[in-house]
């Protein structure tokens, strides 16, 4: 071990300080719908089953708080699940069945309609028809109470069979329903605890919460069987983890882990400064920090593809799951109190600007070269990819001037741009006298298109052109609600590793984003209607078919799917390190190994002086005793 002479503090050994940005929206499990707050409750908070910290797999079928895998009924709608015992909550409060029925029925009589808690409402038996009641008439209404009383006490959707085994009983077979269980939605709470900590007029109620109440008492506090205790949140501030002495996983659980539990203590604090957390990073202040990948050069060569810090820890080749694509839309927009045919109803506008070379320029200028393209709407290394279907995307102007030139031969698609004046309005939200990068990037592409030697023009009343129009957050929400946007930008991430978390948004006509595009097509409809109930091959089979119509249609341009981007010391180790789509840093399979001893010059001065002080005190002590002693003598 050695020690550098340091005026400022690092982390010791059995501490991890981590900056990020922003602030959890709550610690609630059963309300938050944010990646903040997700991180802190993977180390706090367990599920039924979980993704591997030790690699990048998404399969969510390692059980946790259960005890094994579950036992399906030949319908798909049963499932019984025998749980572990001998857990307890930080509390002390014993884990068993009946606080899983608990969590579940809590989460559904909160019904945070921004939250997560769709996810469990919709497969379990008469969760649907409760749903729409929220989202209709409101979770803290009547209507709610009554439908949500007549639920728990008519709908057989959560049986406890004995202490430590229960069933979920589904509306109809769910293929991602391990999955659901797997999210934070699926995050365990002690009941005690909660209960506890309600307020005192409210002890009687059996959740400790009201109808619809989605600011609550474990909105700042915790309280899980997980490996680490929640200890502080200061607002804007930090997050505070302890250990858990008790924690019933040891090392032989999933295998071998160099250090497991040796971090004693977890620090997540807020800094939105990023030269401030890079500066930091440098100094060893702290331990790792967010970076967006616009601002990868603080520590990344792109050239040479690694740190350009040897004390700092680049890790970026692990795929996410996070799609970026632009939506087109195939119906009508109104402008200006008319209505107009979108001229991306022709499909074959729609191919040309598929096959410009805009993702690859995204992904360079946009992504630091952090991604890659994407290819459909179910994203690479998720169960069910088939990319094949949109290889034939050659990136290059001579196949896009061809699909062009194919639209041109429609007279319906002419005059739709003619009546838009030759002009194509994309909007952006205005944050700076610039525009957002991707949106100079498509409207370069799309000039650049008009302007090949080959490009046919013939029948428009004057030249094509794209302008770009800044708008304020509130006035382009309206116009994208609405449905007026001729073509607008994308960001998905999954809430769970399941292709229908993707479909359902994207592609099925009941979806948000569908809706808002257009995108109609009965037998994708049919397909991801199918694919839900269904497993193994004949799930693929479906799988597939989505895929290759949506190729077909080509209602998006897709984009990029990133890759991560992660920076942290390098005398960070472990398995809980391991990049995984579904988790942020397990800590408890994280250890420091060859972190300096910090020497301060301040302190060492104070020391000395100190110590100087002492010798010279001991001194005139020692001195005026051997005086007294003459003097004694003397007389």
């Amino acid at each position: 071990m050695y020690s550098i002479p340091i005026a400022y503090a690092i982390p010791s050994k059995n501490e991890i300080i981590w900056e990020t940005i922003g602030n959890p929206d709550s610690l609630d499990p059963h309300v938050n719908y944010e990646s903040f707050g997700d991180w802190v409750f993977y180390n706090v908070y367990e599920t039924l089953y979980t993704y591997p910290w030790d690699s990048s797999s998404t399969n969510p079928l390692i059980p946790l708080l259960a005890e094994s895998s579950p036992v399906i009924s030949a319908d798909g709608l049963n499932y019984t699940i025998t749980l572990r015992t001998g857990i307890r909550f930080h509390d002390s409060t014993p884990f068993n069945a009946s606080c899983v029925k608990w969590n579940i029925e809590r989460a559904m009589k909160i019904f945070e309609v921004n939250g997560p808690v769709w996810m469990i409402a919709e497969p379990l038996r008469g969760g649907s028809d409760l749903a729409n009641i929220a989202y209709n008439e409101g979770s803290n209404s009547v209507a709610f109470q009554i439908a949500f009383d007549d639920w728990v006490e008519t709908s057989g959707a959560i049986i406890v069979i004995d202490t430590y085994q229960i069933r979920f009983v589904l509306e109809a077979p769910y293929s991602p329903f391990i999955a659901v269980l797997s999210t934070s939605i699926g995050s365990i709470m002690s009941p005690s605890y909660a209960l506890a900590n309600a307020p005192i007029f409210r002890n009687w109620e059996s959740y400790g919460v009201d109808y619809g109440e989605s600011v609550n008492e474990m909105s700042w506090s915790m309280c899980g069987t997980g490996p680490y205790m929640f200890t502080e949140w200061t607002l804007g501030e930090q997050i505070v983890l302890e250990i858990n002495p008790d924690y019933w996983i040891k090392s032989e659980y999933f295998g071998e882990s160099n250090g497991i539990g040796s971090i004693s203590m977890v620090t997540i604090k807020t800094n939105d400064d990023t030269n401030s957390r890079v500066s930091k990073l440098e100094t060893g202040e702290i331990d790792g920090c967010y970076l967006s990948k616009n601002d990868a050069s603080h520590v990344f060569d792109p050239f040479l593809w690694e740190s350009t810090n040897p004390d700092i820890f680049v890790s970026y080749s692990g795929a996410s799951y996070t799609l970026s694509f632009v939506g087109f839309n195939l119906g009508t927009i109104r402008i200006d109190d008319s209505n107009y045919t979108s001229p991306f109803s022709n499909v074959h506008f729609r191919r040309a600007i598929i096959n410009t070379p805009i993702p690859d320029i995204v992904i360079n200028a946009s992504l630091f070269g952090l991604g890659f393209p994407a290819l459909g709407p179910i994203p690479y290394g998720m169960y069910g990819h088939n990319g094949t279907a949109f290889f034939g995307d050659t990136y290059n102007f001579t196949k896009a001037v061809e699909e062009w030139n194919l639209a041109m031969q429609n007279p319906t698609f002419i005059d739709s741009l003619n009546a838009l004046g030759n002009d194509l309005p994309i909007y952006y939200v205005l944050t700076s006298l610039e525009p957002p990068e991707f949106y100079e990037i498509l409207q370069n592409t799309l000039n650049e298109l008009w302007i090949q030697s080959s490009t046919n023009l013939t029948g428009l009343v004057q030249p094509m052109r794209c302008t770009l129009q800044g708008l304020s957050w509130g006035n382009y929400l309206d116009i994208l609600r609405q449905g007026n946007m001729l073509i607008h930008l994308i960001g998905w991430t999954p809430d769970l590793a399941d292709p229908d978390d993707f479909l359902q948004p994207l592609v099925y006509h009941k979806g948000v984003y569908a809706r808002r595009i257009g995108y109609n097509n009965t037998d994708v409809n049919n397909w991801c209607d199918i694919q839900r109930s269904t497993t193994g091959d004949e799930r693929i089979q479906y799988l597939n078919l989505i895929q290759e119509q949506v190729a077909s249609d080509a209602p998006y341009l897709w984009l990029a799917q990133e890759t991560e981007f992660r920076v942290w010391r390098t005398w960070l180790y472990g398995d809980g390190l391991v990049y995984n789509p579904m988790h942020q840093i397990y800590f408890y399979h994280v250890y420091k190994e060859g972190v300096p001893e910090v020497t301060d010059p301040l302190r060492d001065l104070l020391i000395i002086g100190i110590s100087i002080e002492v010798v010279i005190i001991a001194t005139l002590v020692v001195y005026r005793f051997s005086r007294q002693l003459q003097q004694t003598s003397s007389t």
